[in-house]
């Protein structure tokens, strides 16, 4: 954009720090909303959920290097700026592009935990997820690296006057510019895949097509975030603009930002229906305060008494998140399957059903006056 004198005085910094901390506040409430049905409801916090919460602190840290980006000239023409304020803006974008390939790097990693915790693929296709959503984080940090590895010495990337004066040497930008649309084109289709992978699965269950839909719906929200990294890859060119450098790139750490957020909102979404819930009404605080005593431990269910009735409990529902210390199939089962125990036992499910088997251990001790009886009971239920 050619700089005149009507449109020297241009500043997209309000409009930077308005996206940027409007949409990442959103998240963190949503991500709240997450760690308190984990923690609080379902007591069954996971990787998936440490992951995201790295993501959201790398999300915070984009926002604030972003904010002293800003108040030092960062969304404004190079021209309207000092020596020292364009440096200093180049230098805090330069680290706040860390933070935000990180954080939208991350939330794939907590996707891909979630899908393999919901789903529970064979090993080839978990083996194929995680290989896929490893090479896009390593690609990730090739970009970083590549980043800070522009220019000898590496400060020349800030000091721009390094290179005219004291004869700094830095690579063609178009490099890192081709490598970085690269990586966010490989980004876009992770996500893509990572919202249809589910689809695919879930549609062959025996559910009501109404619950498939709405499974799909909640787990399909990645593909909106690779509309997002696609929308990014459109503004990686502003990073050949250096003569103006902090006011070309204006748009690109904003769709960076919205990229990460809406990842990490994607993957979110499917975990927060206990709290839909308690607001409206069909379940109560206390109902999942004492469903604590389920507590899962490698498949198996620990405890003094077991109400099996308790199984169709969330029948109606869409159920992505534990319950009860119950995994998500419990929802995905057909409607006439669920609270017809005896039925599961005498005859196998048709091809395409989740079959899933719970161990429950009972212990129990009778005494007497001359001795104790110990016993021990071990049931196993397949349905």
């Amino acid at each position: 954009m050619a700089v005149t004198a009507e449109n020297l005085n241009d500043d997209k910094g309000p409009k930077i720090l308005a996206v940027l901390w409007t949409l990442t506040g959103l998240t963190a409430l949503i991500v709240a909303a997450r760690m308190f049905i984990r923690l609080r409801l379902l007591k069954n916090f996971g990787i998936d959920d440490y992951l995201i919460v790295i993501s959201m602190v790398m999300s915070f840290a984009y926002c604030g290097v972003t904010t002293a980006g800003v108040n030092v000239g960062f969304g404004k023409h190079a021209a309207a700026l000092t020596q020292e304020n364009f440096e200093l803006a180049i230098l805090l974008n330069t680290v706040s592009f860390l933070f935000g390939i990180v954080s939208f790097t991350i939330p794939k990693l907590a996707v891909t935990a979630m899908l393999t915790r919901i789903l529970n693929p064979g090993l080839p296709q978990k083996i194929w997820l995680w290989l896929l959503v490893g090479t896009a984080a390593a690609v990730s940090c090739i970009c970083i690296i590549i980043l800070f590895t522009m220019c000898d010495p590496p400060e020349a990337l800030w000091h721009v006057h390094l290179v005219t004066e004291d004869g700094a040497t830095c690579k063609s930008v178009w490099m890192l510019v081709d490598y970085a649309i690269f990586t966010g084109a490989l980004s876009a289709f992770v996500d893509l895949y990572l919202a249809l992978y589910p689809i695919t699965t879930l549609l062959k269950l025996h559910m009501s097509l109404r619950k498939r839909l709405a499974l799909c719906a909640a787990l399909g929200l990645g593909s909106i975030a690779c509309a997002m990294a696609i929308i990014k890859c459109t503004q990686l060119k502003g990073l050949a603009d250096k003569s103006d450098y902090t006011y070309g790139t204006a748009d690109l750490v904003m769709w960076t930002n919205i990229e990460a957020n809406v990842v990490v909102i994607a993957s979110c979404i499917p975990t927060l229906q206990p709290l839909l819930e308690l607001i409206m009404g069909k379940r109560t605080l206390g109902s999942y305060s004492n469903s604590g005593k389920y507590k899962q431990t490698g498949g198996n269910y620990n405890t003094g008494t077991f109400d099996r009735s308790k199984r169709s409990a969330v029948k109606d529902d869409l159920a992505i998140t534990n319950i009860e210390g119950k995994e998500s199939q419990e929802s995905i089962l057909r409607d006439d399957q669920l609270g017809q125990d005896q039925l599961h036992q005498d005859r196998a499910f048709p091809m395409g059903a989740i079959r899933r088997t719970d161990n429950v251990t009972v212990e129990y001790e009778a005494r007497s006056q001359s001795r104790s009886a110990h016993g021990h009971h071990t049931e196993s239920g397949s349905w």
